[in-house]
């Protein structure tokens, strides 16, 4: 019977010893850092109107130093109920639009509340371009809001 609670007492040791190692193990850590470079709470964009025109809006948000950032975080509110509703954020390159964020459906307003990108590592002015169009002609009343705009700038 010694012998027995001799042996389970070692069991129980190692065990305890195996979890305790486990947990003092030190978690990953994270380089990461984030920097704000641009806030706009409250209403970005908000466009109302029924499928018989197209509304289109574009904003500037300023130019941007983003040599310092290898990734840039855009954390926003969408919503829409038009189906063909977009919201895009972009910069210019050499008279072209380059897409930073491009949500070209309401599926993909209503459930995107950040993305991540790539930085294109250089002074940029950032746009957004707000689109409320509907397949749908019913005379009901579509809505797009694009709300709560936090640009970050990301450092790895």
């Amino acid at each position: 019977m010694k012998k027995s609670n001799f042996i389970f007492s070692i069991i129980l040791i190692f065990i305890s010893a195996l979890i305790y190692q486990s947990c003092s193990e030190s978690p990953v850590q994270n380089s990461e850092s984030r920097e704000l470079l641009f806030n706009l709470d409250g209403i970005v964009e908000e466009v109302g109107g029924d499928c018989s025109a197209v509304q289109v809006r574009t904003r500037s948000f300023g130019e941007f130093n983003l040599s310092d950032y290898s990734k840039l975080r855009f954390e926003f509110d969408g919503m829409s109920d038009a189906d063909l509703s977009s919201i895009s954020l972009f910069y210019y390159e050499n008279g072209e639009i380059v897409y930073l964020v491009n949500l070209s459906n309401r599926e993909e307003i209503n459930s995107t509340d950040f993305a991540e990108v790539n930085s294109p590592g250089i002074q940029r002015e950032i746009f957004s371009r707000v689109t409320l169009k509907s397949s749908v002609c019913t005379g009901q009343i579509f809505f797009l809001s694009f709300r709560d705009l936090k640009i970050f700038g990301v450092r790895q």
